[in-house]
């Protein structure tokens, strides 16, 4: 009776969890239905276009250049490494990762030497080629493909099908436009890495950054992006080998179905982000450190520490994966610690070793290894500090709203970001994952069951603590990496409620049945979303780069078309409340953690200070983002709005004249000498 009083309890929770969160994200509403019909009655006008074709297909062939030539590059890691790999998928993952991770460290050091020039890095990549030719050639028949069941297939199939047209598309998304494509712009044009360019986040650890200066060098943005897509393919993979390998699942299959139920996973894989490669680096070192648990080869926890490495080269976030690792170790040898000694530096070196480029790169470039982190460093002060952190907007201590913090944040509940979906599956499956933790049905689960589940606990404190301080980290997003290494757990835990299944009721077909919903569900929502773009009429038909840019960026295209058409070369444009200067050609100095105006207050008191200021800096014009400007006023954001409300009005009276405005939401100005 107790057995079966759980189970009702269980589903209880199931249906509550499952309506909660399409209440909260709602999959569809009654005007996208009449959009969906609109736009079907259009579809029998498709244009096909060769030209347009023949384009997205040179982004993806340049794309795959790329990943051959770093593939090639991991065989000959892994041969040094003399791992032994039984797996032909796992040569292929690790190869991939190691690959990627050593291309972006050589065109790293390309940037530093300054040889950043188009001739070169052909020249760099054929020559890249010709030595990762024969290696790549004799494993890729190596390769066969698993065949899923034939409803998977259709699921990922049109999933990852409709998440490869946006990805397609020129970039959109807001951190693409924002510093990780940026970045790479700036650095191409000056032939060179450079430091003295006043967008911190150039400063954070930036391996993708350099994949995607090279894709942009070789090709163009639309192929940058599809570096980042390819890790769709790569974290699915890993995902499958933890679960069939590590914790033992007996359909490993269904651990990628978990993963392609995380909406976010579908959403930030086609832009140019770099949180797919994040959650791949960081829960493969995970499992290197399992491998050397079960084969007792060191050679393990030197691939354990580049994986740590490597993960520390793309966010400070990542730091949580060596504490993990470390914790795991202490665990391990918590009888004998001083044996602890050789394994630890075995992955500490490398991981220095592999990580240290970009900390001392930001030392070189701005006096500060964490930049802007810990301390102060150019351009930085104490009040940005403050601004950026935007500390005491959190949660803060309040027990109720920490109790409730894992519902709120698997349904979405005031993400910062809004692209941080992790999907119902979770919230479904938290009371079992607690459960297993902490009973005895967990005793049946392999030793790196545990391990993983150090790892999301880890992670989510340390994400727990940023909320608790600032609403800005309030990013589910940032939790991706927990949400892979919790889909082999999820797949586990099902296949073992099979034990439970009743002669006239099967709780694992039924909960099998909820997961196919809700992966019907989300494909509904993510076709409802991808369909008002039209994305196949720019991947395959007849509407140019800036019909889509002008659709789905709206009026900051137009302002950033306007001022690259009638601002001379010379022009110097600051931006007012707005981060996203991607496609300004002019010399346009974007405004990254929307403190400029509040900043200069902070400096020079008042408007004659804060012009003067400007005019000396050969500054000629201000695009003021009024949207912006209106939101943070309005959203009582004192941390980055101007404490005297009248600044911006006396420097509109006395400093500057209106030139020209889109819409509402941008007004040019020029400044008045």
């Amino acid at each position: 009776m107790f057995t079966w009083g759980c189970i009702i309890l269980f589903l209880v929770w199931l249906f509550y969890a499952l309506s909660a969160y399409y209440v909260v994200q709602k999959p569809f509403t009654v005007p996208q239905l009449f959009s969906l019909a609109d736009t079907a009655a259009t579809w029998w006008r498709f244009p096909f276009s060769l030209a347009a074709a023949g384009r997205s297909l040179l982004d993806v062939a340049f794309a795959l250049w790329i990943g051959w030539v770093a593939l090639g590059i991991g065989l000959y890691g892994l041969k040094w490494l003399d791992l032994k790999l039984d797996s032909a998928l796992a040569i292929l993952l690790y190869g991939l990762g190691l690959g990627f991770g050593c291309l972006g460290l050589l065109v790293l050091f390309l940037g530093l030497l300054g040889w950043l020039q188009t001739a070169v890095i052909y020249a760099f990549m054929s020559l890249l080629t010709a030595v990762t030719l024969l290696p790549v050639i004799r494993f890729l028949p190596r390769i066969r493909p698993s065949r899923p069941s034939r409803l998977a297939w259709l699921y990922l199939s049109l999933a990852v099908g409709m998440a490869l047209f946006i990805a397609l598309l020129p970039p959109i998304s807001w951190d693409g436009l924002f510093y990780h494509l940026k970045g790479p712009k700036l650095y191409l044009e000056a032939g060179r890495i450079v430091g003295g360019i006043d967008i911190p986040h150039l400063n954070f650890p930036s391996l993708f950054e350099m994949l995607f200066m090279l894709a942009m060098a070789l090709r163009g943005d639309v192929t940058a992006k599809l570096l980042h897509f390819a890790f769709h393919g790569l974290l699915a993979g890993l995902v499958y080998l933890v679960a069939r390998d590590v914790v033992r699942v007996p359909r490993p299959g269904t651990a990628v179905l978990v993963l392609y139920s995380i909406p976010m996973m579908l959403h930030l894989g086609a832009h140019a982000y770099n949180d797919l490669a994040l959650a791949f680096y960081q829960v493969a070192a995970l499992v290197a450190l399992s491998q050397w648990q079960q084969r007792e080869d060191r050679r393990w926890l030197v691939l354990c520490g580049i994986w740590c490495g490597l993960a520390m080269g793309l966010k400070y976030t990542s730091f949580v994966t060596p504490l993990v690792i470390t914790i795991l170790l202490i665990w391990h040898f918590r009888q004998e610690l001083p044996q602890m000694v050789r394994p630890l530096l075995t992955i500490a070196i490398p991981t220095a070793l592999v990580a240290a480029p970009w900390y001392i790169k930001n030392w070189f470039f701005t006096g500060n290894p964490f930049y802007p982190f810990l301390f102060n460093g150019r351009f930085w002060d104490a009040y940005r500090s403050a601004a950026y952190a935007g500390t005491g907007t959190g949660i803060g201590f309040d027990p109720i709203a920490l109790l409730r913090l894992p519902h709120d944040l698997i349904l979405g509940l005031q993400d910062a970001s809004g692209d941080g979906q992790p999907g119902p599956l979770f919230l479904i499956f938290l009371p079992l994952i607690i459960v297993y933790a902490f009973s005895r049905l967990g005793r049946r689960a392999e030793r790196p069951f545990f391990q993983l589940l150090v790892f999301v606990l880890v992670s989510y404190l340390f994400w727990s603590y940023g909320v608790i301080f600032s609403g800005g980290l309030r990013q589910t997003r940032l939790l991706l990496p927990a949400f892979v290494a919790l889909c082999p757990l999820v797949a586990w835990i099902l296949a073992d409620l099979a034990r439970f299944d009743h002669s006239q009721f099967s709780l694992h077909r039924f909960i099998t049945l909820v997961i196919g919903i809700a992966l019907a569900m989300n494909l509904l929502a993510q076709f409802l979303g991808w369909l008002p773009g039209a994305p196949w009429a720019y991947v395959l038909g007849e509407d140019s780069r800036d019909d889509v840019l002008q659709r789905y960026l709206g009026p900051h295209y137009s302002a950033m078309q306007g001022i690259n058409s009638s601002l001379p070369e010379d022009a110097v444009v600051v931006f007012l409340y707005e981060p996203r200067s991607y496609y300004c050609e002019r010399d346009c100095r974007p405004d990254s953690i929307l403190d400029e105006l509040s900043h200069l207050e902070y400096l020079y008191q008042d408007a004659a200070g804060i012009a003067a200021t400007w005019q000396e800096a050969k500054v000629s014009h201000i695009l003021l983002f009024d949207a912006g400007y209106d939101f943070v006023v309005n959203a009582d954001m004192a941390w980055i709005t101007p404490r005297d409300l009248t600044l911006l009005d006396r420097l509109r009276q006395d400093y500057l004249r209106p030139v020209a405005a889109w819409e509402d939401d941008y007004t040019l100005y020029e400044l008045l000498p």
